[in-house]
């Protein structure tokens, strides 16, 4: 698979983009900031807004976390360039980790913080863009750890590996 021509990879991160900043400007129109719907109970939807990293760390530091976005965005990237992977897990997982980091981007660039609306049980508020950051990073570790046991590709012992 050629990176550039890899519309799974695409389509994946654009969808992710899409839902992120759709649901992301539901909420901004409909639900009054800090509020919460319902009232009570282990699920909610929260308009928060979170100027740092996940779970708050960082708080204020929007500009040195816009450049950690841009520097991730551009290893993950490089990594997908070099790889060229037929592999569907690992185009699917990095689809979902560039969506969703550009998703949060858009956020920090535009408003200098992030809208997180999903709020479950003592779970801090997340957004689309968290969730599909975390289930590509977790296909990610699964597909690296056991996807060569699973048949999935397999890794040549013999040849030396070209890491620039």
């Amino acid at each position: 698979m050629i990176w550039y021509k890899d519309l799974l990879f695409y389509l994946i991160s654009l969808s992710v983009i899409i839902c992120d900043q759709v649901t992301k400007s539901l909420i901004k129109e409909f639900v009054p900031r800090y509020s919460a719907w319902p009232d009570e109970g282990v699920f909610q939807i929260v308009h928060g807004v979170n100027t740092g990293s996940a779970f708050g760390l960082f708080s204020d530091y929007t500009l040195l976390l816009t450049i950690g976005s841009l520097i991730g965005i551009g290893f993950v990237l490089y990594f997908f360039y070099k790889n060229s992977f037929d592999v569907i897990w690992m185009r699917i997982s990095l689809g979902l980790i560039i969506g969703g980091a550009f998703g949060n981007l858009i956020d920090r660039i535009r408003d200098g913080g992030v809208v997180d609306f999903i709020s479950v049980g003592w779970w801090p508020a997340f957004n689309i863009a968290d969730s599909a950051i975390s289930i590509g990073i977790v296909i990610l570790i699964f597909t690296l750890t056991f996807g060569e046991k699973l048949g999935w590709y397999s890794v040549s012992k013999d040849k030396d590996i070209d890491i620039d």
